[in-house]
């Protein structure tokens, strides 16, 4: 059951954060103007109450086993999307509430640095926003891996991978190091580390050897992004030369 709640939240991601937005905007306004009244502390019980329950279910979806597949799509196996940055995307925009309602009540000293806050904190709403609208963020393709968020990118040709690369991390990994044997060649813009990747979404022995099989096999890097090329893959791991993939949430 809770599978099925993360799957349909990712298939409606977009109309379910454009109602966390018109909600939160009619929050906000309730907040304002029902300041001085008793509501006003309900309303706060309301905003309050359902970031917890977005918080929650954000890290439980966040602690769930991973599967070991990647989703075909045109010229590129991308990783599933994830429930997890729906429900942090949307607590970050109830939450805002808070900082916005403060305003009206600031004193001409506090509403400086509360303006400066209620600031960040939207910018860090927008980028969850952003993130949870375009759903995924991790692609490999033809050329390499791609990496992209609303606050940076990577993109990794396999020739610039090290040989034997990258090796299987934790069961329990949400990110994957990578090691270069041609470090110049890995381009990077914005914030994000240049030698680590997100792999919260996939299994993380799964996508280790994924990466490493196309790695080591140009051969095959030009059918990444078909079906037949997927079905091969698949194969290929599963032959017996490659050690099963076992929970990675015991």
């Amino acid at each position: 059951m809770p599978a099925m709640i993360d799957a349909f939240v990712v298939r409606r991601r977009r109309p379910i954060l454009v109602i966390v937005l018109v909600a939160t905007a009619a929050l906000v306004l309730a907040l304002l103007l029902q300041e001085a009244s008793p509501k006003a502390v309900d309303l706060f019980a309301v905003v309050a109450g359902s970031a917890a329950v977005l918080l929650v279910l954000s890290m439980l979806s966040w602690g769930r086993s991973r599967p070991a597949v990647l989703v075909v799509q045109r010229r590129a196996f991308r990783a599933p999307q994830s429930a997890t940055d729906v429900y942090f995307a949307a607590a970050y925009v109830v939450l805002l509430c808070l900082p916005i309602a403060m305003l009206s009540s600031s004193s001409v000293q506090d509403l400086a640095w509360r303006l400066v806050s209620c600031l960040v904190w939207a910018y860090l709403a927008a980028l969850r926003v952003v993130d949870a609208w375009r759903g995924t963020h991790l692609h490999l393709r033809s050329e390499g891996i791609e990496e992209r968020t609303a606050q940076s990118s990577l993109f990794v040709p396999w020739d610039a991978l090290r040989v034997g690369h990258p090796q299987r991390p934790s069961l329990r990994a949400h990110q994957l190091t990578l090691s270069y044997s041609h470090p110049h060649r890995v381009g990077r813009r914005g914030l994000g580390s240049w030698k680590r990747l997100r792999i919260d979404t996939v299994h993380p022995w799964f996508i280790a050897d994924v990466m490493r099989h196309y790695a080591e096999h140009a051969e095959h890097r030009a059918a990444i992004g078909t079906p037949d090329e997927y079905r091969r893959l698949l194969g290929r791991l599963a032959d017996g030369t490659v050690p099963p993939y076992p929970d990675d949430n015991p």
